[in-house]
């Protein structure tokens, strides 16, 4: 009897067990690929840059606490502050913009703002439909948007409407960004930045970025009485673009005293008045639609601009421009569109007070910088926001 129990006993099954061990073990494999090229594609093979820092942060933002969002251009995030605008007039408001940013990404990014804000009003700086047809479908400039942004319908509409190259590589960005080693130490660095954001949950400047330097302009600048009433066609695709995206805003519901457009101040010469008269052009297309349109561009003695020392070049206004227009633009939009500032929790509070601090260190940084001599990119990046901490701890 005891034989025949000790026959009967069962034995493990090995088999099974290997079986089981060898799937752990493929998981296991597929999983950690997974993650690091995941980790990769986020902050390290990526496009990691000024426009990733602020476009990410506006999603860092929490829901429905923006009382104001400006889309555009780089004269966006170099002209106007949203720190000191809080500081000066207690609203609250965000950059959703890029370098070089067209009039074909607007739609998608008017789709993130609703789905993510309920603004009382939003600004777009036209610079984007004034562009050539060239720079208008270049493949960086929509890809300083899509990708940043979440993947979802606007995002999908976005890249197979526009996306001149490989479409995959807009949905899985390691595709196209994977054998960027050489660009390996420059993202590590933001990257640093954009995972402290992350765990923070917001980012402090609220996507600024400026070059310490005082631009000079050495050909004629014109003032607005010479040249206000001259007009130029703009250019054939981005005429299509931007009455498309006007058509949009009719067809969504979007009223005069939500939307406003916008060309925020430049240096103009004879280097790029055209701009100028496409910008008059734009003027007339938006009001044939029932928006309104305001040009900040050449002489504005209401705000005060020094065409010799408030700009680093004469596209964009350095940190002395930047504080007079946005002290400026953050009172207009409060006394012509009744900006109010919305209720915050004290948690918001808290976060927004504690940009003020950080943008008057920012100045100060950034003011050194110029007495120095020393042209530099100051931006939310790891290296300078070290330099603006120290600056706070003094």
């Amino acid at each position: 009897m005891k034989e025949n129990k000790k026959k009967n006993k069962r034995k493990p099954n090995t088999k099974a067990r290997t079986y089981r061990n060898r799937v752990i073990k493929i998981v296991s494999l597929l999983l950690a690929i997974g993650v690091t090229t995941w980790f990769l594609q986020e902050y390290m093979l990526c496009n990691a840059d000024h426009n990733t820092e602020r476009i990410r942060g506006f999603y860092l933002e929490d829901e429905n606490s923006l009382d104001v969002v400006i889309v555009g251009s780089s004269e966006v995030y170099c002209d106007y502050s949203a720190a000191l605008a809080y500081e000066e007039c207690g609203f609250t408001s965000y950059p959703y913009s890029t370098e070089s940013n067209t009039a074909l990404n607007y739609k998608a990014i008017i789709e993130e703002i609703k789905r993510t804000q309920n603004p009382q009003l939003i600004v777009i700086e036209i610079n984007g439909a004034i562009y050539g047809d060239a720079n208008l479908v270049k493949d960086v400039n929509l890809r300083r948007v899509s990708d940043n942004m979440p993947l979802n319908e606007n995002k999908i509409e976005l890249v197979e409407k526009n996306a001149t190259s490989d479409k995959i590589e807009y949905y899985v960005p390691f595709l196209k960004y994977h054998s960027s080693w050489d660009n390996l130490n420059n993202s590590f660095w933001w990257s640093l930045e954009l995972i402290k954001d992350q765990v923070r949950g917001y980012n402090y400047l609220k996507g600024i970025k400026n070059r310490s330097v005082i631009y000079h302009p050495k050909s004629k600048v014109y003032r607005t009485d010479e040249i206000q009433s001259r007009k130029m066609a703009l250019f054939n695709k981005a005429d299509v673009a931007f009455r498309e995206f006007l058509e949009y805003l009719q067809g969504s519901g979007f009223t005069d005293d939500q939307i406003l457009f916008v060309r925020f101040p430049h240096v103009v010469t004879t280097d790029n008045v055209s701009r100028y008269y496409r910008g008059n052009t734009v003027g007339d297309i938006v009001r044939e639609y029932g928006f309104s349109y305001i040009s900040f561009d050449s002489d504005n003695p209401d705000i005060g601009i020094d065409t010799s020392h408030d700009f680093y070049n004469q596209e964009h206004m350095n940190i002395y421009g930047q504080q007079k227009f946005t002290k400026y633009f953050a009172k207009y939009l409060q006394e012509v569109y009744k900006i109010k500032p919305a209720k915050l929790t004290e948690k918001q509070k808290e976060v927004w007070d504690k940009t003020i601090p950080y943008y008057d260190a920012y100045i100060k940084y950034s003011d050194q910088l110029i007495n120095k001599g020393e042209d530099v990119q100051v931006g939310e990046n790891y290296d300078i926001m070290r330099q603006i901490e120290q600056i706070m701890n003094k």
